[in-house]
């Protein structure tokens, strides 16, 4: 059922995702570039706020 409700995300979002992640010093290995892709398009933000908002989550609120 969850499956249904993940939004689909084109390749070019993916590629963007990617060299947005690479430019910021992360691998693909760190960080699904695909899975970042999906997170701001269900968050409905840009790569950089997502990119904080995973950064706030991760570090438990202390960025």
């Amino acid at each position: 059922m969850a499956r249904a409700a993940v939004k689909k995300v084109a390749q070019a979002e993916i590629r963007a995702a990617k060299s947005f992640l690479e430019r910021r010093g992360l691998k693909s290995s760190e960080i699904s570039p695909r899975k970042f892709a999906m997170a701001a398009k269900e968050l409905d933000k840009g790569f950089s706020d997502t990119l904080k908002v995973l950064a706030r989550e991760l570090s438990a609120g202390n960025v």
